[in-house]
Order: structure tokens, then sequence, then C-alpha cells
């Protein structure tokens, strides 16, 4: 009937609606893709400093400096994990994989993260080590993206780091055999409780298969996004050691 036809479209529009409300309260507002072409209209304020056109720096090491500044920036804005980039690889196949990774820190060499030595990831990087880093900051609408070649730091710097590391992280380091097929969840576990009785009340040592890795830059695009899509985008690129600047059409 009618009536049994409209109530259904009222309930269904209402379970839409709820779970919309809900969606948005966790992850933000929904973007209708009709409206993409339109001035966005933001529940927060971007401050206009962020709008302004990136600035072309004179100094030594211009792409370091800045791409710490912009992930100092991005942590004074509340950013959720600053410091998670999209690290990018290329297999024996040159078939490319991508993975979300946390960066530990950024020094006048380059940008430090930490992952198991037998990881997929580090069997791709053994082979080719050229990879290519994506941070993407979007309530600030920033990215920066980084190209560049990948290699272990010392074992002295792993080491210190691992000391600093949660307890419990330290153990799932020795219990892990990254991107090993998992028949079944219950074998990881068991093999965490393992390792964690096996080092009861005991310093844990460091285990050689894990460690840091340095992405050392050859190029560096910063880039601001517009609601105009007039993007601001500048590219560092490395040469002989020296850095070229360059603007960018978006």
């Amino acid at each position: 009937s009618l009536a049994g036809a409209q109530a259904k479209f009222i309930q269904a529009k209402n379970e839409t609606t709820t779970a919309k409300l809900t969606y948005e309260k966790i992850i933000g507002p929904i973007i209708n893709i009709d409206d993409l072409d339109k001035e966005p209209d933001l529940n927060f304020k971007i401050p206009d400093s962020l709008n302004k056109a990136i600035e072309i720096s004179k100094k030594n090491n211009p792409d370091l400096i800045i791409a710490k500044l912009e992930y100092e920036q991005a942590q004074k804005d509340n950013i959720i994990e600053p410091n998670a980039m999209i690290l990018s690889t290329v297999d024996k196949n040159n078939i490319p994989t991508s993975r979300t990774v946390l960066l530990k820190e950024i020094n006048n060499k380059g940008f430090i993260f930490f992952t198991n030595y037998e990881s997929r990831k580090s069997q791709h990087i053994k082979y080719n080590n050229n990879v290519s880093t994506l941070f993407l900051w979007k309530r600030n609408e920033r990215q920066v993206i980084i190209n560049g070649k990948c290699k272990k730091i010392s074992k002295k710097d792993s080491e210190k780091y691992f000391i600093s590391r949660p307890r419990k992280s330290k153990i799932a380091a020795w219990a892990s055999i990254q991107s090993s097929i998992l028949e079944n969840p219950n074998i990881l576990l068991n093999k965490f409780k393992e390792f964690e009785n096996k080092f009861l009340n005991k310093e844990i040592p460091y285990p050689d298969k894990w460690g840091g890795y340095i992405i050392k830059p050859k190029s560096i695009e910063f880039w601001q996004g517009k609601s105009s899509r007039m993007h601001d985008r500048i590219l560092y690129s490395k040469k002989n050691n020296l850095w070229n600047k360059v603007r960018l059409y978006p």
C-alpha cells in the first residue's frame, strides 16, 4: 500500500540520517561529489597564514628545514598522528606497495622510521632502495611528498630507540614475523605470551631483526591546498649536492 511504502521510506530515511550523523561525529563531514567545484563550507577556520603562498627559503638544506617546520606546525594544530606517512616501495617485479609508517625523527640527513628488517617493505628496500613517502594533513590542506633513497641506520641508533619503546611494543617486535602468513591469530598471541614470560622481570634485549631506516631525500614537494583548486606547490630537487627550487602549476 502507499501508506506502507511511505512508512518504509521514512524509516530508511531516518536510518540513513542516523548513520550519517554517527559517521560525521567520528570521521567528519561527508563530502557531496556535486559540491566539489563549490567553495567548501568548513566547520573550522583554516588560519589565513596557511592560505598564503609557500615561501621559497634561501637557507642551507631548505627542504629539511621546511619539512621540520611543517611537521611542527601539524603538531601544534593537533593533527591526529601528524607523523603518519604513506611509504611506497617496489618489489622485484616493479610492482608498487604502499603502507603507513610512523616518522620518528627528522635530522640534517633525512627522515627516520623503524620496522622489522624481515618485513615486506624491508625486502623491497633491499632490492630497490628508491622510495616515496607522503604526509597528508587534510585539516590544514597540506601535503609533503618526499622521494629519496632509503638505507639502514646504525645498530647503535636503532638500539637506542628500541630501549625507549613501551615494554609491550618491545615484546611485539620479538613476537611478530612481520608480513609472513599467519594461519591463526592465536599463534601470534601465544608467541607474545611466550616472550612475555621469557622476559618476565628482565630487560628486553634488542632484536637484530628490527631497526631503523633513514630516507635521504632527492626531492621534496610542499603542497598547500586551496578551495579554488589553485593549489600552491613548491618543489625542491637535489642534484650534485645542490638544491634547485621551483614553483609548479597546480
